[in-house]
């Protein structure tokens, strides 16, 4: 078996054409080179091709049969090589067919296995929190918020929580504010927590959401914040069912100093400090 080099964890999802600002396997450079997803065994190429073969064909019509050919094709030994390549060759740049591959995970009902891809999911996500290119690149933008619904979907629509010490919400949405990063982490933020409205134990009043929703509140009422950004923390509460006003604003930004220059969350200040 090899080791996973930059294009040998299997074959990327089809391409359905586009530009490379979407999530297209075109933006997948960072993810590949991660060291995570460098050490994993990579099966034989005909298994590669196998399994890859029955994710494209896979249906809701054929889904006991598929996953139980995916039992056959793939032993113990290689599920954290399919938790990745799902993860990375599929959910990152697939977000119409995330119910599918979660219905095919629920077919195989491997509890490991589900933990495996949790695992891949919050590591991938890591990889992407911290690429330099995040700010700019806006492909690479779209694949975190493809995992965040994926994660959401991992989680909140199974009625768990995202613990704090896989990923700190909260503490990542105040990290964004100081650094000029809430370009990219408030879409992913939302798209984790967006499954919260239907669950019987996250949605609001839930002290949980409410927490990460007033702190979008305390952001949302900062003077210079950028209109895409506001429009993004309003298309969450109206998706909630809550009124942005009927929100109370956390007190936790006094605490916090954000960069004043060239950050690109904030209109530029006409008066910068000296």
């Amino acid at each position: 078996p090899n080791m996973l080099g930059s294009t040998n964890l299997g074959p990327a999802a089809p391409a359905a054409g586009g530009t490379s600002g979407f999530a297209t396997s075109l933006n997948l450079e960072t993810l590949l080179a991660a060291g995570s997803n460098r050490n994993i065994v990579v099966p034989d190429a005909e298994t590669v091709d196998k399994v890859h073969f029955v994710v494209n064909n896979l249906s809701m019509q054929n889904m006991v049969d598929k996953a139980a050919e995916m039992r056959l094709r793939i032993g113990r030994d290689q599920w954290s090589w399919f938790a990745v390549y799902l993860v990375v060759k599929r959910a990152s740049i697939e977000p119409n067919f995330h119910a599918l591959y979660l219905s095919l995970l629920d077919a195989i009902n491997e509890k490991p296995l589900f933990r495996l891809v949790q695992e891949a999911s919050y590591s991938n996500i890591k990889v992407l929190l911290s690429s330099n290119k995040i700010k700019t690149n806006s492909g690479e933008r779209s694949l975190l918020k493809n995992l965040g619904s994926w994660l959401g979907q991992l989680t909140i629509t199974r009625n768990q929580p995202v613990l704090m010490k896989d990923l700190d919400l909260k503490g990542l949405i105040l990290e964004s504010y100081q650094t000029g990063h809430m370009i990219a982490i408030i879409p992913f933020i939302a798209k984790v927590i967006e499954p919260a409205r239907d669950s019987i134990i996250f949605k609001p009043p839930n002290p949980w959401t409410m927490a990460v929703l007033g702190l979008l509140k305390e952001i949302y009422n900062e003077r210079e914040l950028k209109l895409n950004l506001k429009f993004e923390m309003e298309r969450l509460f109206k998706h909630m069912g809550v009124e942005v006003k009927d929100v109370k604003p956390s007190y936790l930004l006094h605490q916090r100093q954000r960069e004043r220059l060239g950050n690109p969350d904030f209109v530029a200040d006409k008066n910068p400090p000296l």
